[in-house]
């Protein structure tokens, strides 16, 4: 499945930090209309990490989006880069009375639960935004000029 929502997102700093920080934003409905975000951590962020603001991202996310806390799963993936393989964890949370994430959890997961848990493949996942992936009967340059 596609996401409902792709974009790059600037995250709340705290005040450690003097640059915030960004990352990839992808949201997914599962077929039971449960919620599911993937943070993609970006080559290019010289910000705050996603795993020190995590707190602060799903709090802010769950808001800003309307997302149910108790029903929404949060997935960190670091995407392959400098020799080092994609990483997918799940992050959970424990959720506040002012709907605010505390205490995060990460537990890893194999390629198949985080294309389960999204319904793309690893290889959609591991794209860059504005990627785009040539089909076979499309082939050669004028493909390219397609997009």
């Amino acid at each position: 499945m596609k996401p409902l929502i792709d974009y790059f997102y600037r995250f709340p700093s705290n005040h450690l930090y003097n640059m915030p920080g960004r990352c990839r934003v992808r949201i997914y409905k599962r077929k039971n209309g449960a919620h599911t975000v993937l943070l993609t951590e970006l080559d290019v962020n010289s910000g705050e990490t996603i795993t020190n603001a995590c707190e602060r991202i799903a709090t802010d996310l769950t808001s800003a989006r309307k997302l149910n806390a108790k029903t929404t799963r949060w997935i960190q993936h670091d995407p392959p880069h400098d020799d080092l393989p994609h990483v997918f964890e799940e992050v959970q949370f424990t959720w506040g009375s002012r709907k605010t994430a505390t205490d995060p959890q990460w537990q890893q997961l194999s390629d198949e639960q985080a294309e389960a848990l999204t319904g793309e493949s690893v290889s959609a996942l591991n794209r860059h935004l504005g990627d785009f992936e040539l089909k076979p009967d499309e082939g050669g340059k004028d493909a390219a000029a397609k997009t």
